[in-house]
Formats: C-alpha cells, sequence, structure tokens
C-alpha cells in the first residue's frame, strides 16, 4: 500500500441509484410491482467508493504514474541546471550566452507544459479509477440486493458533515450526495456490500497508512542518525603533540 494514499480523495456523485424496476403490462397498462411490494434499501456506495480507491491496486496504480511524471520533469530540471553552469562561465558578450538563454527559455516551458499535461492525465486517471470502482460496486449492489431480496436500493451519505464547504459547487455536490436525510439503520446494506467485495474498512486501511508513514519516518530518522554519524568519523582530528619531559 503506498503511502500517497494518506493525500484525501474526495468522491463527488450528484445523482442515486435505484436498484430495480417498474414493468408495465401493455394490455392492461397497469402495475407489475407496487410500491409496497418488496423492501428498500440503502447504500452509502461513496464510502465504498473511498475504499476502492485507496486499496493497494489503485493506489500503487497512482504512484507509478506519479514516480514517471516526477523522472520525466527531473530530467528538464536537469537540463536546466547543465545550461545554468555553462552560462555562469560566461560573460554577457559571449557570443553563446543567447543561444544558452534560448535553450533555457525552451526547457522552462517544456517543464511547465509537461507538468500541466501531468496534471490533466493524473485528474483522467483518477476519474477513471472512480468510474471503474462505481461499476464495479453497482454490480456488487445489485447481487446484494438480490440476495437480501431488496426491490428498491438508493444511494446515499449517512451523515451531515459536508466535507467540502468552501465553495457553493462544493457544498452543492455534498447535499446532492445526501438524497435521504434520515435513511433507515435496518436498511443499510454498505457493509454487506463492503464484505461482498472482500475490501477492508476504512479504519483497517488508516491503521496501515499510520504505520507505514511512521515506518517510513522512523527509516528517515535512522539514515539522519547514520549520516551524522559517519561525517563526524569522516572529520580531521586535531592532531596531538607530542614532547619529551
Amino acid at each position: 500500500m503506498s503511502p500517497n494514499r494518506s493525500v484525501s480523495i474526495i468522491i463527488l456523485l450528484a445523482s442515486f441509484i435505484v436498484a430495480g424496476s417498474i414493468w408495465t403490462r401493455p394490455a392492461m397498462g397497469t402495475k407489475g410491482v407496487s410500491v409496497g411490494q418488496g423492501d428498500i434499501g440503502l447504500v452509502d456506495i461513496y464510502h465504498i467508493v473511498d475504499i476502492m480507491i485507496m486499496s493497494d491496486e489503485a493506489s500503487e496504480q497512482r504512484a507509478q504514474f506519479e514516480a514517471e511524471g516526477s523522472a520525466a520533469i527531473t530530467a528538464y530540471e536537469q537540463q536546466l541546471i547543465g545550461i545554468q553552469t555553462q552560462m555562469s562561465g560566461m560573460s554577457q558578450d559571449d557570443p553563446g550566452a543567447a543561444e544558452l538563454y534560448n535553450q533555457y527559455q525552451q526547457v522552462s516551458q517544456a517543464i511547465q507544459q509537461t507538468t500541466n499535461q501531468i496534471n490533466s492525465q493524473y485528474q483522467a486517471l483518477l476519474a477513471q479509477q472512480i468510474a471503474d470502482a462505481y461499476e464495479t460496486i453497482h454490480g456488487a449492489i445489485n447481487e446484494v440486493s438480490a440476495s437480501e431480496g431488496l426491490t428498491w436500493v438508493f444511494a446515499t451519505r449517512r451523515d451531515a458533515d459536508l466535507i467540502q464547504t468552501t465553495t457553493l459547487t462544493g457544498v452543492t455536490q455534498e447535499i446532492l450526495a445526501r438524497p435521504l436525510v434520515t435513511p433507515p439503520d435496518a436498511g443499510d446494506i454498505t457493509e454487506l456490500v463492503r464484505l461482498h467485495l472482500g475490501l477492508p474498512t476504512m479504519e483497517e486501511i488508516t491503521a496501515q497508512l499510520e504505520a507505514e508513514q511512521a515506518e517510513a519516518e522512523a527509516a528517515a530518522q535512522a539514515a539522519a542518525e547514520a549520516a551524522a554519524a559517519e561525517a563526524e568519523d569522516a572529520a580531521p582530528t586535531q592532531a596531538t603533540e607530542i614532547t619529551d619531559e
């Protein structure tokens, strides 16, 4: 599991789903399933999407993308360092200074363009991961609802704690993610769907993230102490003058 999962990911879905259908008889024109038939369930599909996005597979995919993007930017930055090194040894009157300056400008622009492209592709990757997660979860909900004998399943968040409150769009999306204001506890199949998909709990993911972070911090501290000790051992010692008494 990659530490980049610690970056909080916000799942914004603007509608709810209905599992089940109303059939109309062509001849009689009456409902095949009445509202009173079957049971109603609910699921916090947004919570399960969060878990899937923070899973090992999705996190490692994003980590690999970030590593490749970082490598591309680093290559450009090394070019800039090389150009700066050459320019530092030149005078302003040097004929080659203007050409090096143009190269510096071109590489700087390439860094900006590449950064924008990486950011755009990362957003597309995250969006695709969310879409794939939703499709998988949707299928699992249908399977669980069928086994539980549910006719209707609504997607809603149970709590009233809005995650995004700094923008009007964010608040609106958060409210739309909660179409049911007082969903019944008995009808919640979120945990059944999570178990059906074999996913860990959010608490388990958080605990593992904290353990990984603590391990990384301990390793960094140990490396720093080792480097300091090595530097101290390599430092020249003051010679001791030996005299005959």
